[in-house]
């Protein structure tokens, strides 16, 4: 993984996983349950990011914000 980061370290409970859907190459909106890895496939550049939304493939840097939340 290009920015490694446990599940556990993503969500604050198993049963969810919250993000913020703009990839971060670029700023565009992934597809849901699109790509190569069952995630989420940013359609401007090609980038694929896991279910977890952690960047797999493609010029994203990172993996998709988990932002704040309770």
């Amino acid at each position: 993984l290009r920015d490694p980061e446990p599940d556990d370290t993503r969500t604050q409970q198993p049963e969810w996983l919250v993000v913020i859907g703009v990839c971060t190459h670029l700023g565009c909106v992934p597809i849901a349950n699109a790509g190569d890895f069952g995630g989420y496939y940013c359609p401007c550049h090609g980038s694929h990011y896991d279910a977890s939304g952690r960047i797999r493939k493609g010029p994203a840097p990172l993996n998709l914000e988990v932002p704040p939340h309770t």
